[in-house]
């Protein structure tokens, strides 16, 4: 039998006799219940904090016992007074955020400096500052990249990113340095982010981490050197104009990527019905241990299958096997 269940019924024996005998002493009860005094001290201590034992310090043995049902009205009463208080401190929240939003323009402007410069002075500002700005984004965003390619890990992110853009008819234009575009997963990256809409182009050498949206918004690093410092988000067509000129210029004299060719609406093996289920289930975003309870086989199984599905379709990533699957009109 569990520990668990001996524990249950070592507390319900305990509680029958306090119950039944309630002039013992506690020695006592834990000597009819064949268990040492700490042993009783404990099951006391589990009976008080479910509301069935009362301390009583006139009883002998320390508690009085509590009827079940009363000790459940009083849990649920508890509880709806806990509840009731935290649905007033969500009141109170969502007030003071109300007032915030009502005065946040004036707080907006208070940041920005006489040129409209606004500071974002540490990395998780200006993320959360470029995320705004490419959802509010109207017509266009231009991006440079200096330095080696972004962490593997956010590739997902920047393709569900590149989508949600074409799908509201962002122009989106991209320079990465040579050497970051030739690894491995930035290559498959910028296969799949180049179409029509978005452009991408290399360079030996790019001068300065730029991003521009539309004609009046840019972000520049605060120290070139070291983008952990922040960034100033200018606003402005006047200067943000300058900004594009400076963009055109490095635009020019990069190289063109290839665009990838269209994927027919048949591979070269076309996928079975389970290899498709899988697919379709890595689309939605579905866990693995989920996806192999569904199809009855074992996790390493699952995992082999993935790997064969990603390298017949060239990707580095899961997502980005489901996109090209997508795109080869095998998930109609």
């Amino acid at each position: 039998m569990p520990e668990s269940e001996d524990q249950g019924q070592a507390d319900r024996a305990l509680y029958g006799l306090i119950y039944r005998n309630p002039a013992w002493s506690l020695d006592l009860v834990a000597a009819e219940a064949r268990c040492s005094t700490a042993e009783a001290e404990e099951a006391c201590d589990r009976l008080s904090m479910s509301g069935l034992l009362a301390p009583a310090p006139e009883s002998p043995c320390g508690f009085t016992t509590v009827d079940p049902e009363a000790a459940l009205t009083r849990l649920f009463s508890a509880e709806e007074r806990l509840a009731t208080a935290h649905l007033q401190q969500v009141s109170r929240i969502r007030t003071a955020i109300s007032s915030l939003v009502h005065d946040f323009p004036d707080l907006r402007g208070e940041r920005r400096e006489a040129v409209e410069i606004e500071t974002l002075e540490t990395p998780a500002l200006a993320n959360a500052f470029l995320d705004d700005a490419g959802s509010m984004a109207r017509s266009r965003m231009r991006s440079m990249h200096p330095g080696g390619p972004p962490p593997e890990g956010i590739i997902d992110d920047m393709l569900l990113r590149d989508n949600e853009m074409e799908s509201r008819g962002i122009k989106v234009e991209a320079l990465y340095q040579r050497r970051a575009a030739e690894v491995p997963y930035m290559a498959a990256y910028l296969a799949d982010a180049v179409r029509p809409g978005r452009e991408a182009r290399t360079a030996d050498c790019l001068p300065l981490r730029m991003i521009l949206f539309d004609d009046d918004l840019a972000v520049l690093p605060i120290d070139p050197r070291d983008s952990r410092r922040g960034a100033f988000a200018i606003h402005g067509k006047a200067l943000v104009q300058s900004l594009h000129a400076f963009y055109d210029h490095c635009w020019h004299y990069a190289a063109p990527l290839q665009r990838a060719p269209e994927r027919r609406q048949a591979v070269e093996t076309a996928l079975d019905s389970q290899e498709l289920l899988v697919v379709k289930l890595l689309a939605d975003g579905v866990k693995d241990e989920a996806i192999a309870r569904q199809l009855g086989i074992s996790s390493r199984t699952l995992s082999r299958l993935i790997s064969a599905i990603l390298d017949r379709f060239g990707a580095t990533t899961r997502f980005q096997a489901a996109l090209r699957v997508a795109e080869a009109g095998l998930l109609a």
